[in-house]
């Protein structure tokens, strides 16, 4: 069989798969046992025509290499060659086995997906040869950049690791003493003490669903709102748990928001204030404030003094202070403090997991984003040993 009958032959299976879909779509259903055992045959013959086509053109190219594309990755081709059962080219195959190379996920040889390297790279310039003139658009790799510049946490100052392996301890020190002595007195102990926490890989898992019409377009801002969709998937997973109020668990941190009771009188310039003196009395100078919009709506509204329209929160400050606005904070959640103290960690790749079944009925494909972070507060109060210092002072107003 020729290769123009091979591919002749795989178009009307893709034909008959498309009329399948468009089927089920068309009575809103969902498969039934028989089409789904269909569906995954036409999948399976249109596979083992792709791989006798790519053989017999290897063949007839006289088993020269394939020369390596010279282009960049694309979500697009990845995603497409997932949903048709097809191997990933070589560019998307070469990304995708960096990212599984240091994942510590166990699905490497997952053929119903493909694997992001979370790394940071160089600053493309667009006017700058050999520095990005030759290509300006978004560097779609670069999955970091744009998380740590979107994580609130990370612009009230928290510092991203990325790219770690393994459990991370980091140590910290308790403070010193220091006082006056004669020339020849002893020193005074300090009484300063190192302690440790451990930074351990949890999974966040979040989806996206993109549209099928989207994912026949093949441009660069199609391309970039894939990449940006996966980074706002892991940020508002991330964020709704560190800024909640649920417990920690050995699969998820504590929010910051755990354990703080509702306040039950109103919110006062006054209580404000002792947040920020309670955080400046234990040495904790770089201070932000974190808080949910319904409660920044509350601040915006109430009055420093009874009677004068001076407000709590006004010109985007509290008190004078950075202010960071998120739905993503527990409900009517208030926070300050010293973000410099917040470790937040990454490790291994971003899986992403091709699901073109779920969402078959809205003509959408999912992806299912599995990747590993952890957080913690360097000095913060330890449940377990009872000691540290606090560098938050966190409320919930009354609701």
């Amino acid at each position: 069989m020729t290769i123009l009958e091979l591919k002749e032959q795989r178009l009307q299976l893709k034909r008959k798969q498309e009329s399948l879909l468009n089927q089920i779509q068309k009575e809103k259903r969902d498969f039934n046992d028989e089409e789904k055992a269909n569906f995954a045959s036409i999948k399976e013959e249109i596979r083992t025509l792709d791989i006798k086509i790519a053989e017999l053109e290897n063949w007839l190219a006289g088993q020269t290499p394939k020369k390596k594309e010279n282009r960049r990755f694309s979500y697009v081709k990845a995603i497409s060659a997932i949903m048709n059962g097809r191997a990933l080219d070589d560019v998307e195959a070469e990304v995708s086995e960096r990212g599984a190379k240091n994942s510590i996920s166990s699905g490497s040889d997952n053929n119903n997906g493909f694997f992001l390297p979370m790394e940071k790279r160089a600053t493309l310039q667009a006017t700058v040869a050999t520095a990005g003139k030759e290509d300006v658009a978004t560097d779609l790799l670069d999955l970091v950049t744009p998380l740590e510049n979107e994580l609130i946490a990370a612009r009230a100052g928290a510092t991203f690791l990325t790219g770690l392996k393994g459990d991370i301890a980091v140590p910290f020190y308790t403070g010193t003493t220091a006082g006056w002595a004669g020339e020849v007195s002893p020193a005074t102990d300090g009484a300063g003490e190192f302690k440790q926490k451990t930074l351990s890989p949890k999974r966040i898992t979040a989806y996206v669903d993109l549209s099928k019409q989207l994912l026949i377009q093949g441009n660069d801002s199609v391309e970039a709102y894939i990449q940006s969709s996966l980074v706002e998937a892991v940020r508002q997973t991330l964020e709704e748990t560190m800024f909640g109020t649920a417990a920690g668990t050995s699969d998820k941190p504590a929010g910051l928001l755990n354990d703080v009771t509702a306040d039950v009188g109103d919110i006062t310039y006054g209580a404000l204030v002792d947040m920020e003196t309670s955080l400046l009395t234990k040495n904790f100078r770089n201070l932000s404030w974190v808080g949910a919009y319904d409660a920044l709506g509350v601040l915006k509204k109430t009055e420093k003094v009874s009677g004068q329209p001076v407000y709590l929160y006004e010109g985007g400050l509290i008190d004078g202070r950075n202010v960071y606005g998120s739905n993503n904070v527990g409900s009517k959640g208030l926070i300050l403090g010293d973000f410099s103290e917040m470790l937040i960690g990454q490790w291994g790749g971003i899986e992403v997991l091709v699901d073109p079944y779920t969402q078959a009925l809205n003509g959408t494909v999912r992806l299912v984003v599995n990747s590993y972070f952890d957080y913690f507060v360097r000095r913060g109060f330890d449940k377990k040993t009872k000691d540290g210092i606090v560098p938050f002072a966190k409320r919930i107003l009354k609701k």
